[in-house]
Formats: structure tokens, C-alpha cells, sequence
């Protein structure tokens, strides 16, 4: 019997151990280029969900056992709206604007989920919003998955008061189990 039970306590130590060493799932980020072209990029960046400036590429990575995915994705050309311009579109924002932003993402590694889904914009005060359903700021960021080398790109527009906008940021999703969780985000 205890030949057994040391065999099983084995086996889960073994088990952990396997485990632990096989990657946390969490999604690290990380900050890199030059925002808006004023020279300045910052490469030391604090533990946790990282801030980067609107022009910035934020590289997001998750490993869990033996596989990784990485993608780098950088939000450019901040506009604000006051209707959507689509022929079939929805008109007048309800909460006071659209915030239009483009996205680029690029699969580095492994595989990214791409969506607009993933993004959110968060006010000063905490107020989070998610994307809007606008169809004239073409082209609108796809759905889409991605592999090793593929790209995608396209807007994401979020309704929010305009006075939301200063000291707001943008949020992107981790990759992973940390789908629900901010992994990074890029100020206004």
C-alpha cells in the first residue's frame, strides 16, 4: 500500500513539476517603436499590462507548455466622428462620438485570434466601452485567425462621450486563457 501511495504522490509531484516549468499561460506585453515619430521608445517596462502612445507597436506573448504566440499590434490615426459615414450606417453616436481607430496586427508567432472584440476603450474614471457597431469606416478590422507571418488591419470604432476621450486608453485582450484580461493599452 505505501509503495503505492509513494508512487502516486511520484507522479503528481512529477505532474507539477511538468507544469510549472511548461509556461504560466499568462500574457506578457511589452513596448516597443517610435510614437508618432518624436524619437522616443521605451524598452523597460513595468510588470503588468504595459502603456504605450498611439504610433507604438506593443508585442503581446503567452506560452503555455511547449507552445507560444506572439503578435505585435500598434494602433495609428485617431479620429473622432460625429455620425457614421456609411451609406447603411447607424447615424448619430448615442453616447456623443466615435472614436475611429486603425489597427494593425501581425502574428509573430504560434497563432492570434484577431478582432475588434478584443479591444476596448476605457475612460479616466474607469468607464469601460466596448466596440461599436459602425459599418462606414472601412475597412473594419476582420475577424480573423492568424498564423505565424500573417497580418491584418483595418478600424475599430468605440461610442463614448467626448469628454471621456482625455485621459482615456485603449485596451487590448491578452491571448490565451488571459482572453478576458487587459494585457496592454495606448493612451489618448
Amino acid at each position: 500500500m505505501r509503495s503505492k501511495i509513494a508512487i502516486i504522490g511520484l507522479s503528481v509531484l512529477a505532474v507539477f513539476a511538468i507544469a510549472c516549468g511548461a509556461g504560466s499561460g499568462d500574457t506578457d506585453s511589452s513596448v516597443g517603436g517610435d510614437p508618432q515619430g518624436d524619437g522616443v521608445a521605451t524598452d523597460d517596462q513595468p510588470a503588468g499590462p504595459v502603456t504605450a502612445a498611439i504610433g507604438q507597436t506593443v508585442t503581446l506573448t503567452n506560452t503555455l507548455f511547449d507552445s507560444t504566440d506572439a503578435v505585435e499590434i500598434t494602433l495609428a490615426d485617431v479620429q473622432q466622428h460625429a455620425e457614421d459615414p456609411g451609406a447603411y450606417g447607424f447615424g448619430a453616436p448615442q453616447n456623443g462620438v466615435y472614436l475611429v481607430v486603425n489597427v494593425t496586427a501581425v502574428c509573430t508567432q504560434g497563432t492570434y485570434f484577431a478582432s475588434s472584440f478584443n479591444f476596448k476603450f476605457v475612460a479616466a474614471d474607469g468607464t469601460v466601452y466596448d466596440t461599436a457597431l459602425v459599418l462606414g469606416f472601412e475597412p473594419q478590422l476582420q475577424t480573423i485567425d492568424l498564423s505565424a507571418g500573417q497580418r491584418t488591419a483595418g478600424s475599430i470604432a468605440f461610442d463614448v462621450p467626448a469628454a471621456a476621450i482625455t485621459g482615456g486608453k485603449i485596451q487590448v485582450d491578452g491571448i490565451g486563457l488571459d482572453a478576458t484580461e487587459p494585457a496592454a493599452y495606448w493612451a489618448l
